[in-house]
């Protein structure tokens, strides 16, 4: 395609035209949006191969055009079909890479199943259903299948465990699964609209044109199912479940799989797979006639076996004993492969029944447990059957396997130790998370309710803090409510604050708002008033960004008024403080103008110079954006001196960033260096490579305008090294300055 053409080129057109048409001067509007007059030229004249950001560029740029409400849904509207259609050129274009496979790992070999393979195979429609009782094996077919189907699904092999039969009641929700499947399809977190409705649409559309397939396991029932329902030639859905979905199968016409007890010929063969040598024939049979035939039940007998190296006829001899006292077989099976491992690996089992969440790590199974390394158990667990390490490190339970733990917990162990084990593992997931958070977002004020310190010295980079937050979330979450349930209330509120930085940067606004919520909860239950405000105006910032004005104005009232009944300064200074983010996320800038002023002149009387140089730089970031960069040098410039007076070194560095960005929008670029070379000094002694690289690409903005474009790019590749090592969105940016060609020293507009 001739790239003149091409829909961004064209994107960029309209905007141009849009610029021509409201008669505003094109350096102001790069002020108010805050790019450099050269990246702004650059965008309009459709020097770009991608399209530009919605919320930092888009979005400013026709509301400084003087766009309506009405005219910004449209053009965001038009953004959601570019960035579409982006893709999809993209895609038949052949560079994308190859595609995502998130199916779990396998455990044991797989045999026999022939008939259900084959009807898995040769199903014509795009949905297919797979259904028996649990226990049968209906995971452990599916995945098998879809781990031998790279080539006929070359686009990505996408796996949500829904969870639907959860003892804890953590069922997935399905647009939780939807928001996974974009990040793993290799949308930008800043591209994913914040509308679950928007998100599930966005993912349809991606899938339209694949070769994609998707397993949905362990489903609860037909609504559960239908949000992630993707139509496409080449795109097909498998779905387990213990019910046969029959609203499923009639709606979308969708193929019916049952799943039965294996065949006596393929359950002997399935013991036999898992054993470490050969097994008589009479001795097989007997195994697996006191197993049922159940599959789960099988992959015990002949992990017990392996692992202790007794003979197969002892094991099921031994088993039809245990069984005597029992109808279930899978719980005689359960409690026998229990009684076989340690004390130590025993009382661990039972610990794992208590946790929240899909999986655990071992880091935290060992918090759980009180020791300092448990993989010795773990092993022991996982080689026994007990337990799968589904991922490297990470370790799963069978939900039927779980609530025989948690069975067993509430039946050995009494209240205060099953208690210490969780508050062990609440200690181990809040300091982490407040550690990464920390790592994150240091400009961030401290937690009002302080996290106990860390064990060790060390502090992950941002990569490393980043990567366990993403590994973590899910559970996070789930643990966050269990702490509520279970009345830990000041874990529940620390953890919600924990998750904030991490939810908001993602875009998981939703679960921002949600871990919020629990937060509130908590702190209302514990009748902390000061935490109960704070949790207000983080769910009043949430609802902003999700546009639902009038709850965000409802919950800054609430805040409000509880700091105001409790006489509480601060934290009415802080509402103030957030409740201007709230108009500005409106649109309205007076108002924020206002109500930033007055946090300042609260957190001024209050003699705090850390949060009031917080406050000084949001008055020059709305005057900024009103236009005014000139005015707005002055409150950075107090910003920066009450932070240096109160050691809040990072924030310094923040406000002088700003000065510079200041004095860049009024062209002075040689004034805009100098502000950032002091502010690297300054992030020399942190060590904070995020802040360095901000710093560097600020510097090369300037250096470009200048018209050195030699530095300019030293500065930009100084940034991207520091942006990709981290493994920073950011950095993306960076690498776009460096690939746009330099503009031409005679264009002098």
């Amino acid at each position: 395609m001739d790239e003149r053409t091409s829909p961004v080129t064209q994107f960029c057109a309209n905007l141009r035209t849009l610029w021509q048409a409201s008669g505003r001067d094109l350096p102001s509007i790069a002020r108010q949006v805050r790019i450099s007059r050269t990246q702004l030229y650059a965008i309009l004249d459709g020097q770009i191969k991608r399209p530009p950001d919605f919320e930092t560029l888009v979005r400013p740029f026709v509301l400084a055009c003087g766009a309506s409400e009405a005219e910004l849904a449209e053009w965001r509207r038009r953004h959601d079909v570019l960035v579409g259609v982006h893709e999809g050129l993209r895609r038949r274009g052949g560079s994308r890479p190859a595609g995502p496979n998130l199916l779990p790992a396998m455990a044991g070999s797989f045999v026999g199943r022939t008939a259900l393979l084959s009807a898995l195979d040769t199903a014509a429609q795009p949905v297919t259903v797979v259904s028996g009782p649990p226990g049968i094996g209906k995971t452990t077919l599916v995945v098998h299948w879809a781990t031998g189907q790279a080539t006929a699904f070359p686009d990505g092999r996408l796996y949500a465990d829904l969870r639907g039969y959860a003892r804890d009641g953590d069922i997935l929700d399905p647009a939780d699964a939807i928001r996974v499947f974009l990040d793993a399809l290799g949308v930008p977190a800043r591209d994913i609209p914040a509308d679950h409705a928007a998100q599930a649409a966005r993912f349809r559309g991606l899938a339209a044109e694949r070769r994609l397939l998707v397993v949905l396991d362990n489903a609860r029932d037909a609504d559960q199912v239908r949000p992630l329902l993707a139509a496409g030639p080449g795109v097909r859905t498998i779905v387990t479940s213990r019910n046969p979905l029959t609203s499923l199968l009639a709606e979308y016409a969708a193929a019916p799989v049952p799943v039965e007890l294996p065949s006596q010929a393929e359950a002997v063969e399935l013991v036999r797979s898992r054993l470490p040598g050969p097994a008589d024939d009479t001795a097989a049979a007997d195994a697996v006639a006191a197993c049922g035939r159940l599959p789960l039940a099988l992959a015990l007998i002949a992990a017990r076996v392996a692992q202790t190296g007794s003979p197969l006829a002892t094991a099921a001899a031994d088993l039809h004993r245990a069984g005597s006292r029992s109808h279930d077989t899978l719980h005689a099976v359960f409690s026998w492969s229990y009684a076989a491992v340690s004390p130590a690996a025993a009382r661990l089992f039972r610990r794992l029944g208590l946790t929240a969440g899909p999986d655990i790590a071992a880091d935290a199974v060992a918090a759980l447990a009180g020791v300092h390394d448990a993989r010795a158990e773990l092993d022991e667990l996982v080689d026994a059957g007990l337990l799968v390490e589904h991922r490297p490190g990470r370790y799963q339970l069978h939900d039927l396997l779980r609530d025989y733990a948690h069975e067993q917990a509430r039946a050995v162990d009494d209240g205060d130790e099953r208690r210490d084990a969780l508050t062990r593992l609440l200690d181990h997931y809040t300091r982490k998370a407040h550690e990464a958070d920390r790592v994150l977002n240091p400009i961030r004020p401290a937690i009002p309710l302080p996290v106990p310190p860390s064990e060790g010295s060390h502090r992950p980079d941002y990569r490393t803090a980043l990567a366990w937050l993403e590994a973590e979330r899910s559970v996070l979450m789930a643990t966050l409510r269990q702490a509520r349930d279970d009345g830990q209330d000041q874990y529940a509120w620390q953890l919600g604050w924990a998750l904030d930085t991490f939810l908001y940067e993602q875009h998981r606004w939703h679960d921002e708002g949600a871990a919020w919520a629990v937060a509130l909860r908590a702190a209302t239950a514990s009748m902390d008033h000061a935490a109960a405000a704070h949790a207000h105006r983080f769910l009043g910032a949430v609802a902003g960004r999700l546009q639902r004005f009038a709850d965000a104005y409802t919950h800054m009232h609430e805040s409000m008024q509880l700091c105001r009944d409790t006489g509480d300064h601060r934290g009415e200074a802080e509402t103030e403080f957030v409740l201007s983010y709230v108009c500005f996320l409106q649109g309205d800038l007076a108002k924020a103008l206002a109500h930033i002023e007055r946090s300042l002149e609260l957190w001024s009387g209050l003699s705090d110079p850390s949060w009031a140089g917080r406050a000084a730089n949001g008055v020059g970031l709305y005057l900024v954006y009103g236009g005014d960069p000139a005015a707005a040098i002055g409150y950075f410039q107090r910003a920066a001196a009450d932070q240096h007076l109160a050691g809040d070194t990072v924030n310094e560095v923040v406000s002088l960033d700003n000065i510079g960005q200041a004095h860049h929008a009024l062209g002075a670029y040689a004034a805009a260096i100098e502000q950032y070379d002091i502010a690297r000094d300054l992030v020399r002694e942190l060590g904070d490579p995020v802040l360095d690289a901000q710093l560097a690409n600020h510097a090369g903005d300037a250096f470009q305008a200048l018209g050195d474009h030699a530095t300019a790019r030293e500065r930009w590749e100084h940034a991207y090294k520091l942006y990709a090592n981290a493994g920073h969105p950011v950095a993306d940016d960076v690498a776009h300055k460096l690939a746009v060609p330099q503009p031409d020293p005679g264009d002098r507009r």
